[in-house]
């Protein structure tokens, strides 16, 4: 190939790969590991008998359940205490939280 049209080939398949790892919002689907450190901020007992530690980091939530799954949410603009994926989201409210999980909901309080 020449130079100039494997570069083009590599933006190319660079642009394919990006578009192809979010969804149409621009979304990643949830990380479940957390790469970031800190103490844990806050803690919520659910409805459905989930338990939840959360740490707030700049602009996103890290949330470990009693299970040891953790997540790692990015901050809704234009939201305040909304934190969301394609596939999960975490709501602060007041004293509680909503924490969804693949379309399901339950109430926390802070624990």
């Amino acid at each position: 190939m020449h130079p100039p049209r494997l570069a083009s080939f590599a933006a190319l398949s660079c642009l394919l790969f990006l578009t192809a790892c979010g969804d149409s919002r621009g979304t990643a689907d949830t990380v479940t590991y957390a790469t970031l450190t800190g103490p844990w901020t806050a803690g919520f007992q659910c409805a459905d008998g989930t338990r939840l530690k959360v740490r707030y980091e700049s602009s996103v939530i890290v949330i470990r359940t009693g299970d040891g799954e953790t997540f790692m949410l990015p901050a809704v603009e234009g939201t305040a205490g909304r934190y969301e994926t394609n596939r999960n989201a975490f709501i602060n409210r007041g004293n509680g939280a909503a924490w969804m999980v693949s379309g399901r909901t339950t109430d926390c309080v802070a624990a």
